[in-house]
């Protein structure tokens, strides 16, 4: 059957005899959907956590261009077959997409799936109005007066789910916004964007059906384009989905867009060629715009970067000059008592066994004097553009000989602390390696150092807190081997000290880092002796990690290339930095 009260339409959906507002309230806000659900969707679905969010936002937006499309095909066909098909399927889209609509505000705003149950209650309603679609429950006979068909008890339910699915997302919008601590305007805008969809939407079609006053659905698609707006300004000004979009952009696409409407309602060849010459201006400008924008923005973000680093930096270093200050003046005041007791005579009417204690005193604090100064000035050297230049003379290293004779020079500290301190004998050949000796002598002396200083033994120092528990002796295993590449030299320093906590490590080879158990049980350290070592491994094109656990020891690996070229260690920090 054919309807006779309107014109067959070109290609199925253009007629003249429609409303004029028909295409304008339909074409434009699927486009708006479309453009920004695949927008979302690509620049979201590298995000675990937003992917989810992104697919369900086009799907929606799929849904709704499908429900548009059909929507003109009612409004302009004659054939009572093709409007009963359409017809049948249209309540069902528009479910899909209320439901569709709930389930992307879940996982948009908790970042996860929602409940098994929801989903499989929500599957199960839809699922029954589904199978109630080719009956006459859904659609019964044809009036080819009206060119409408008769619509079965099924609206009924229709009516059901839409009303339901409205005020399931209203109460739960509205529970998120009571219960947000964090980003609640992103909460209140979120929500409101969404219930204006809804409201508009779905709410326009359910009372067009009620009242058979069809026209009113028109004005309900424009819900999508307010729905959208509110997402692209979640968008700029809150960077959600992980997307970084600016207002220039937003602006200049909503301005081509506006003109392309006017191609919707333009009679005139004349206005049509002015319009396409305006948009193609708009296009250009809009471009440039943008991109000179965007230049801007990506600049302020790197200053704002950098200047987010420079405060940590600063607050780091301000913590360093209270830490070392502190450091500095305990020995120089033992070592100024010592010797204003030495002026007076004090000294000489002592025994020779407290004599001793005394001078032992400052020669330790004297030691800790040289750590702290060589460590400050080697942070000061690799920083400072003064020292930027120096001897690029590569020497030819021992590792075996180099490591054997530090080992040697920790002995009497071993003894003093009762730990162990082992350098393996070697089960293959280790040849030399190309690099810059002095550095690469700081390396290893800063790694036992800090094996010594952080494996506690049963003997306490002044310095030392912390007390060895449960048996076993405190060691340091030093080991050297060939890597299997061949081309590098693996060493390895082991301890079964305090360890290093998990979330400590992460910062561990940055400035002034310390871990808290390292420094509640060696209360010295400037916290670059790692800093120092990281550069100087990595300069000389190799590099250096640790594994570790809490209270059972750590190993501090480091992998060096046999032919090291020309390492210019304090060139390359400066250059980092």
């Amino acid at each position: 059957m054919f309807c006779t009260d309107i014109p067959e339409p070109f290609l199925l959906i253009f007629s003249k005899t429609v409303p004029q507002l028909l295409y304008f309230s339909h074409i434009p806000t699927a486009l708006i959907a479309l453009a920004l659900g695949f927008f979302v969707y690509f620049k979201s679905k590298k995000s675990n956590k937003n992917k989810i969010s992104g697919g369900l936002l086009l799907i929606i937006a799929i849904l709704f261009s499908i429900w548009s499309i059909l929507d003109i095909v009612l409004w302009t066909n004659i054939n009572s077959d093709t409007v009963s098909f359409t017809w049948s399927l249209i309540n069902f889209i528009d479910l899909l997409i209320s439901s569709a609509t709930l389930y992307f505000s879940y996982t948009f705003l908790e970042k996860k799936d929602p409940p098994l149950v929801y989903i499989v209650l929500t599957l199960v309603l839809l699922s029954i109005f589904a199978l109630f679609i080719p009956t006459t429950y859904n659609l019964g006979s044809f009036n080819i007066s009206t060119c409408e068909p008769k619509e079965g008890e099924l609206i009924y339910y229709y009516y059901f789910l839409s009303i339901l699915f409205f005020f399931w997302t209203l109460g739960y919008l509205i529970k998120k916004v009571l219960t947000s601590k964090h980003n609640k305007r992103l909460v209140i805008f979120f929500s409101v964007g969404v219930m204006c969809f809804l409201a508009s939407f779905s709410g326009s079609n359910v009372l067009g059906s009620m009242t058979k006053a069809w026209e009113v659905s028109q004005y309900g698609l424009f819900g999508m384009p307010l729905f959208m707006a509110f997402l692209i300004y979640l968008i700029i000004e809150y960077r959600v989905f992980n997307i970084k979009v600016l207002a220039a952009q937003a602006l200049i696409v909503s301005i081509i867009m506006l003109i392309g409407s006017q191609f919707f309602f333009i009679q005139s060849d004349i206005n049509r060629i002015l319009t396409m010459i305006v948009m193609f201006l708009v296009v250009i400008f809009g471009f440039w715009l943008v991109k000179s924008v965007q230049k801007e923005a990506d600049q302020k973000e790197q200053l704002e970067a950098a200047n987010i680093e420079l405060k940590k930096l600063d607050k780091a270093k301000s913590d360093f000059i209270n830490i070392a200050s502190h450091q500095l003046r305990t020995p120089i005041t033992v070592i100024q008592g010592v010797a204003s007791m030495m002026l007076d005579g004090d000294m000489d009417k002592m025994p020779k066994k407290e004599k001793q204690e005394f001078y032992r005193a400052v020669w330790d604090k004297s030691k800790k004097l040289q750590i702290i100064i060589h460590d400050i000035l080697n942070a000061t050297e690799f920083e400072g553009k003064e020292y930027s230049t120096m001897d690029k003379k590569v020497d030819s290293i021992d590792l075996q000989e180099l490591i054997g004779k530090i080992v040697q020079d920790f002995e009497v500290e071993t003894k003093e602390r009762d730990l162990d301190l082992v350098l393996l004998p070697t089960k293959e050949e280790i040849p030399k390696i190309n690099g810059q000796q002095k550095y690469l002598e700081e390396v290893f002396i800063n790694l036992i150092n800090n094996a010594v200083k952080y494996t506690p033994s049963g003997k306490l120092t002044s310095d030392i807190r912390i007390a060895r528990k449960g048996k076993g002796r405190a060691k340091i295993v030093v080991s050297i081997e060939n890597e299997k590449n061949s081309k590098s030299v693996l060493i390895k320093v082991k301890d079964n000290g305090i360890g290093i906590p998990p979330e400590a490590a992460p910062n561990l080879f940055k400035r002034f880092s310390r871990a808290d158990n390292a420094v509640s049980m060696y209360t010295d350290g400037t916290g670059l002796g790692l800093y120092i070592i990281k550069e100087i491994v990595e300069g000389h094109g190799g590099k250096v990690w640790f594994e570790s656990e809490l209270n059972k020891g750590t190993t501090f690996f480091v992998s060096l290339p046999i032919n090291a070229k020309g390492a210019d260690i304090k060139k390359r920090i400066l250059n980092k930095s």
